[in-house]
């Protein structure tokens, strides 16, 4: 592959304990597992967008801390080039605290370095694609926006866009629930296409060049003013969903920084998503990325229709 990625967003070691189910509130459980791992979205995508075969070069903020080091040599283990990371003194880098059980999860992420960013002085990396979340503030959301050729933005965790940033988007990517808070939409469901190709278009209407819609289990859903694209996904063994979001932005970025048509960005990414959820952590499916292509073609589920 060609192309190069650069990814301005979150990084964060990721605490995961497994239960057999969730607990009520006031409950107390045993897990039947704990596992620490580098996570945050940002460094999640740069990680995907690399296995995938691009250059990818990371933005992000992570503590002075052992937990920041950490963070560091995993990125750079996964070929992200990271001379543009910022060591923030005195402030631990930041973390999530993510529960799995039946085939789903729970987060809670305490920003720690995320939320410490100067104000940008170095011009943005060049780069095909440039790709952001919103684990980070939404001053250097805005400013990379404005700073970037090509913007793709992960609207996630959920909240309001105003019009100038959905404006400056090439790309949004949500789920359906980023996608019910960012068109201000009544509670969408995946299985509704036809309201999330309506709630798709009127943030066209404001600006948005195009929406890519994950939708779990069923695939992804891509509309832009002139065609709507359906990708379905193959059967898989859920073991944790953690990260599967992540791994659709990172491989759909690295294709169309590769100049890939967009039936096939999309086919690749849901196949990416599919294939992380077999895995537990975030990144733990991510090594078969570079397999891709081969995996696709074994999988005839995985399709794009042409709507309208």
């Amino acid at each position: 592959m060609a192309g190069q990625v650069v990814v301005v967003g979150s990084i964060n070691v990721d605490h995961t304990v497994v239960l057999d189910r969730f607990p009520q509130p006031g409950e107390t459980l045993l897990a039947e597992s704990m596992t620490l791992s580098v996570g945050g979205k940002g460094a999640n995508q740069a990680v995907a967008a690399a296995k995938s075969g691009t250059d990818v070069v990371m933005i992000g903020a992570v503590g002075d801390d052992a937990d920041g080091e950490t963070a560091l040599r995993a990125l750079e283990r996964a070929s992200v080039e990271c001379s543009r990371i910022r060591r923030v003194q005195g402030t631990p880098a930041g973390s999530a605290w993510i529960t799995v059980a039946s085939g789903d999860n729970t987060i809670v992420v305490v920003p720690g370095a995320n939320d410490h960013w100067p104000r940008p002085t170095q011009p943005l990396p060049a780069a095909d694609v440039v790709l952001c979340q919103l684990e980070i503030p939404r001053a250097t959301v805005e400013a990379t926006a404005d700073a970037a050729g090509t913007f793709m933005l992960n609207a996630a965790p959920s909240q309001p866009l105003s019009d100038a940033l959905l404006a400056r988007c090439d790309v949004l990517i949500v789920n359906e629930h980023e996608l019910t808070e960012v068109s201000g939409r009544q509670p969408l469901a995946a299985a509704d296409e036809a309201a999330v190709i309506s709630a798709s278009h009127a943030l066209i209407q404001r600006g948005v060049t195009m929406v890519v819609t994950t939708l779990g289990g069923r695939g992804a859903l891509l509309c832009r003013a002139d065609v709507t694209m359906r990708a379905t996904a193959p059967r898989v063994e859920v073991v944790d969903t953690t990260g599967a979001g992540d791994a659709f932005c990172g491989v759909f970025a690295a294709q169309v920084a590769a100049g890939a048509r967009l039936a096939d960005a999309l086919r690749l990414a849901v196949t990416a998503g599919s294939l992380s959820v077999q895995s537990a952590t975030a990144q733990g499916g991510y090594d078969g990325f570079a397999d891709l292509g081969d995996l696709v073609r074994r999988t005839p589920v995985v399709t794009v229709l042409p709507d309208v």
